[in-house]
């Protein structure tokens, strides 16, 4: 190993060697399976400079040298030099350098610290010094292993030194494995800016190894799932409302599979961004005033991710995009744990834009979402931009409460008062009275319980797709130009109301109690879920109270979306759960009381149970969300 030089330089370009001592990483010992090679997906990216192969697998970087090897094999017996940061270097770089050695290559690395401040000419300089020293040629090579940052900087160096030599991109964070590695974008920041100097100089290899990312604390992985759901929003191929979780690795391949191919596809059909690649810039020009106004203590995704919230609002605003494709994309950003409110106003921002690369004379191109799938390249003017409040709705001014027809036993005030600045009221509505109340609809935003969810659709302009697909609203908001949208929270209160439990849908037989909207809303859950039967039980139907025991040696999961049982009729239950032979879960939507007569006999039963408090609480927190994003 060659020994680091030039380490005086400047304070900000640090040797760091067997360091014990780091902040927001998990030790190595944790990741499982690093030593065994499972399937790899392999992407082509025949870019019309380079064509080469990303690889996307498990336990990749302990055997890389091979891999390497296998894939460039005119490299073999070249000068490698690795450059990493800090954190990066403690937790790969010896298995990464003993597997180099051991298919005959010869390495040295460049450790920098983390943080966006060592993107910098310094830094370049160091690193091109160190190659020079190490007497690097043309033949040899610059592995970048770490982070976007990384990749950035290293893959400059690699393009400018000795006009260029080769590159292996080895990301370890969800952002670059998805972003930064491909596609042959290399720069170094200014004063001025984020990426003022740099070059396009594709790899010769990208190697993704997915168990890197177990090592990624929150706030890294939440900025990779900032580029990720910006691909979801450019091509619907990428799911944006079921993209995986961190630790459904088999999942995420899929997912990071998918985002790269859409990368890809721009990046061949425009490979210096003189056109639509551009598009890739979806939420970026926003998103780099933000990182620079920030002092780069944003990461780049979280930024991103705020510009994508952004710019959609802006799309809402001007016409251009429903509301409701907002409420998506911004669901699923708060889902990623990604904050989305704007800590800047936008002439703080416009400054910054103004020197944006894109900007032509007073216009720039600005990447519009259109709809989920339908995003455009459109020359905007840089004084409408500047007059547009990134300030979200003054929730002070916002009436809003709950429609119903019997609403005294309801909870819904007191969790609003909670959750936001807003006047929240109860709103009993009698039956013969509902279509003249929404024919002049008096509030800003509502939500809706039993038994208007269903009745209430025909009044909305704009639906949420789970709404629509349900056919029972319970969150309705009016917009700007008087137009109302409807959502079904309770789909997502469900979600959570399942997870608390621990229940494993999958395959199960599952009977819903009752017929109404909170009926639909389960019924369609447990479809998405993948249950293997689900029977709805109403007194009128085909399967009522009277033909129970067709099922009792069936049933696995009772869901009960009736009133029945509800505060101060506590001495009813919809049905006796001693005839249920293989029952496992009980389900009960009604929160007052706390414990139903059918989830009594149920506990003594010794089945689990769980009532309705976690989903009123979860789609009371989603639909405040929805109200703050009122335009």
């Amino acid at each position: 190993m060659n020994s680091i030089k030039g380490i005086n330089r400047t304070e900000r370009v640090k040797s760091i060697k067997n360091t014990n001592s780091i902040e927001n990483v998990n030790n190595v010992n944790n990741i499982k399976n690093i030593n065994s090679i499972e399937s790899i997906k392999k992407i082509k990216i025949d870019a019309k400079s380079k064509s080469y192969d990303l690889l996307i697998g498990r336990g990749l970087l302990a055997n890389i040298g091979q891999i390497i090897l296998d894939n460039i094999p005119d490299s073999k017996g070249a000068r490698i030099c690795i450059v990493t940061d800090r954190n990066v270097d403690f937790l790969y770089s010896d298995q990464v350098m003993a597997s180099l050695a051991q298919a005959g290559y010869r390495s040295s690395k460049y450790v920098i610290e983390p943080g966006e401040a060592s993107k910098d000419l310094a830094n370049y300089q160091a690193i091109i010094d160190h190659m020079s020293e190490a007497e690097m040629t043309r033949q040899d090579m610059v592995l970048a292993l770490g982070g976007g940052l990384v990749g950035d900087l290293a893959g400059f160096c690699a393009a400018t030194y000795q006009r260029g030599i080769g590159l292996v991109q080895v990301p370890t964070s969800l952002l670059a494995m998805i972003d930064s590695s491909v596609g042959g974008k290399t720069a170094i920041n200014t004063g001025h800016g984020k990426n003022q100097i740099g070059t396009f100089y594709q790899p010769d290899l990208v190697v993704c190894d997915i168990e890197s990312l177990k090592s990624l604390g929150d706030l890294d992985w939440s900025s990779g799932m900032g580029e990720m759901l910006k691909y979801a929003v450019l091509d619907k191929s990428l799911d944006i409302e079921k993209i995986a979780s961190r630790s459904d690795l088999g999942a995420l391949i899929e997912n990071i599979y998918q985002a790269i191919s859409i990368k890809a596809k721009y990046v061949l059909a425009d490979e210096f961004d003189k056109g639509q690649r551009q598009a890739l810039n979806l939420g970026h020009t926003l998103g780099h005033a933000i990182e620079k106004l920030s002092d780069y203590k944003l990461r780049h995704g979280q930024a991103v991710a705020i510009g994508l919230n952004l710019i959609s609002r802006y799309a809402v605003a001007r016409g251009m995009m429903k509301f409701s494709d907002l409420i998506t994309i911004g669901m699923a950003l708060d889902k990623a744990g990604l904050d989305i409110n704007c800590p800047y106003d936008m002439d703080q921002m416009i400054d910054i834009i103004r020197v944006d690369k894109k900007r032509q004379g007073d216009k720039i191109n600005l990447v519009i979402p259109r709809s989920l799938g339908d995003c455009q390249i459109v020359e905007t003017d840089l004084d409408d931009l500047a007059s547009f409040d990134t300030r979200p709705v003054n929730t002070r001014d916002i009436r809003s409460g709950l429609l119903g027809e019997k609403l005294s036993h309801s909870k819904s005030p007191e969790l609003h008062a909670r959750l936001g600045d807003y006047d929240y009221q109860l709103y009993e509505i009698i039956k013969d009275k509902i279509d003249s109340y929404m024919e002049n609809y008096p509030l800003d935003c509502s939500n809706v319980t039993i038994p208007y969810k269903q009745t209430l659709v025909k009044y909305c302009d704009d639906l949420s797709h789970r709404a629509q697909s349900i056919g029972a609203v319970n969150t309705i908001v009016r917009l700007g130009d008087g137009s109302l949208y409807g959502d079904n929270t309770d789909y997502y209160g469900f979600s959570k109301m399942v997870e608390a439990l621990g229940l494993e849908v999958k395959g199960k037989y599952v009977l819903i109690l009752g017929s109404g909207g909170a009926s639909l809303t389960v019924k369609a859950y447990m479809e998405d879920m993948g249950a293997g039967t689900i029977v709805a039980v109403s007194r009128r139907g085909q399967d009522n109270y009277d033909n129970l025991d067709s099922h009792y040696e069936k049933v696995h999961i009772i869901v009960n979306a009736t009133p029945i049982g509800m505060y101060p009729h506590l001495d009813e239950a919809p049905l006796d759960l001693a005839g249920f032979k293989r029952l496992e879960a009980v389900l009960d939507l009604i929160y007052n009381p706390e414990e139903t007569k059918l989830i009594s006999q149920a506990k003594s039963l010794g089945i689990r149970t769980i009532n309705g408090m976690t989903m009123l609480e979860e789609q009371a927190r989603l639909a405040s969300f929805i109200f703050k994003q009122k335009i």
